[in-house]
């Protein structure tokens, strides 16, 4: 991605800068790519898979099957969502702030096209765009250049999954959906034992034999 020149090498504004280098940045914009799905599990997305998060999916998947509730009911989706944002998700939150600030600010200086800054305090990068068309865009990127949130004017800021996220969720459904199927057939398997007919002693004792 080709970022229009801004004069002089980088100005500064604090908590972040503004810079005239081309972006190394190849990451889809907007779309969600699913590539972590067909990758070798990070180390971050297996230390997050860790055998007590494992155990908490299984418990709420038990839970579920047995009360006859979903993956939100059951607590499931929101430990799952806790789960990675502590251990996978980037500082999203951080980031949005910033560049928010920087949004807000009136003496930002913006060059026809899009616009480069990094942002000095946390490893992530941010375009911005300011059009007739489109209104204000912002666009934040990882170090690894993966695109993990963006802003237009018509909807606001919006989450884009890294590769990571998206692993770390599927793993996460997979170990559910197995766990919830496997509780669900021990539960329907005892049903059918307890309403089977008991049979008491041998059949034939059941007849009358007569020497």
């Amino acid at each position: 991605m080709s970022i229009n020149s801004i004069s002089g090498a980088y100005n500064s504004y604090g908590s972040y800068r503004a810079t005239s280098r081309t972006t190394s940045v190849s990451a889809p914009k907007i779309s969600v790519s699913e590539d972590g799905l067909f990758e070798p599990i990070s180390s971050k997305v297996s230390g997050a898979l860790s055998d007590e998060y494992v155990e908490q999916i299984k418990a709420c998947a038990r839970k579920a099957a047995a009360d006859g509730t979903n993956m939100v009911s059951s607590g499931y989706a929101s430990m799952r969502d806790a789960q990675m944002g502590k251990h996978v998700s980037p500082d999203r939150g951080r980031a949005i702030s910033q560049v928010s600030t920087m949004l807000n600010n009136p003496n930002l200086v913006l060059r026809p096209g899009e616009n480069l800054f990094d942002l000095l305090s946390i490893p992530f990068t941010t375009t911005i765009s300011r059009g007739p068309m489109f209104g204000t865009t912002a666009e934040i990127y990882s170090k690894n250049g993966e695109m993990i949130a963006g802003y237009r004017d018509s909807c606001g800021w919006f989450d884009v999954p890294t590769k990571d996220e998206t692993r770390f969720q599927y793993e996460s459904n997979q170990i559910y959906r197995e766990a919830y199927n496997t509780a669900k057939a021990e539960l329907s398997n005892g049903a059918q034992q307890t309403t089977a007919p008991a049979v008491s002693g041998d059949v034939a004792a059941s007849f009358d034999v007569k020497a």
